[in-house]
């Protein structure tokens, strides 16, 4: 398990970030309005599934191998708020890069909007994982 977890930890602190500043300077210089998802709309909300599910088995096997105040610790606040946002930022993802993009009406700046709106959730996700 210790293996999920520095995946879980590099991924999420380091390469996840720079992909998601990556992904959107891509898709806002490549808009264009009714094209078709392109390969990178199409893989990276799935990068982001992998890192949430990740954490998700992760944050289930610490709390059955956990007892006391290390497992209150995983239930309790603000580290219950980490999966949560973990699987706010996944949904985001996939509405981010699809066609419902809930700021689809700022045409070539809605990857980039949404995306940023991502990046901040990723980023308080990592300072409250850190926390514990």
């Amino acid at each position: 398990m210790q293996l999920v977890r520095t995946i879980h930890g590099v991924f999420g602190e380091m390469v996840l970030p720079l992909l998601i500043v990556l992904a959107a300077i891509y898709l806002t210089v490549t808009y264009k309005p009714g094209a078709p998802r392109g390969p990178v709309a199409r893989i990276f909300p799935v990068l982001v599934d992998i890192q949430v599910t990740l954490g998700i088995i992760l944050w289930i096997y610490l709390l059955f191998s956990t007892s006391g105040p290390t497992q209150a610790r995983y239930l309790g606040f603000p580290f219950i708020l980490h999966p949560l946002i973990g699987i706010l930022a996944s949904g985001l993802a996939h509405a981010a890069t699809g066609p419902r993009n809930p700021l689809r009406n700022l045409g070539r700046w809605a990857p980039l909007a949404s995306l940023g709106v991502l990046l901040v959730l990723v980023v308080s996700n990592v300072v409250i994982g850190l926390q514990s």
